[in-house]
């Protein structure tokens, strides 16, 4: 019961923040979802690092994990996604760099796609959790909403994986 409540108060708590975004906007397209090799960390310096490959209008994917403890894997296995619980579009066609904004096919888009998914562990242990995967890529002349960055975050077991540490995430729009 205790992980039913934290899993809801994170949808409840992340459904919050997309609502209060002006910066997005809803999109009716089908997309392909493309996570690299990406770390994020709990609050105990506990990390995750997972790769996904997957479509969503609805949802459909599997990718593999690991949790680190430093450089000691404590859990590994795969997971599949089984369902889209929120969307936030963010637009296509242009990223933020270092050296200024780079224009990209307008097929790349970015946005906040939060998963549900299932995991089974190289152990045999079967969970369920979220899996929310956030793409930088923005329309021409816009911006990804404040306060956002590129990455996943994933909550399961009571772990809260919630700190980007590395990622590189892709949207692409399917004909």
């Amino acid at each position: 019961m205790r992980r039913f409540a934290v899993a809801l108060a994170f949808v409840i708590a992340l459904a919050a923040v997309t609502a209060g975004s002006g910066a997005s906007r809803t999109s009716k397209s089908a997309f392909e979802v493309l996570v690299e090799p990406t770390t994020s960390a709990a609050s105990n310096g506990v990390t995750l690092e997972t790769e996904l490959e997957g479509e969503f209008k609805t949802a459909s994917g599997s990718g593999s994990y690991s949790v680190m403890a430093g450089t000691t894997a404590v859990d590994s296995g795969t997971f599949s996604l089984t369902r889209l619980v929120a969307f936030q579009f963010y637009g296509c066609g242009q990223v933020d760099t270092p050296d200024g904004p780079m224009t990209l096919p307008p097929e790349l888009c970015g946005g906040r796609a939060l998963f549900a998914f299932h995991a089974i562990s190289s152990t045999g242990e079967q969970t369920n959790g979220l899996y929310e995967v956030n793409c930088q890529i923005h329309d021409p002349g816009g911006q990804a909403p404040p306060g956002t960055s590129e990455g996943i975050k994933a909550n399961a077991r009571g772990v809260n994986f919630n700190k980007h540490v590395t990622g590189d995430n892709l949207l692409v729009m399917l004909p």
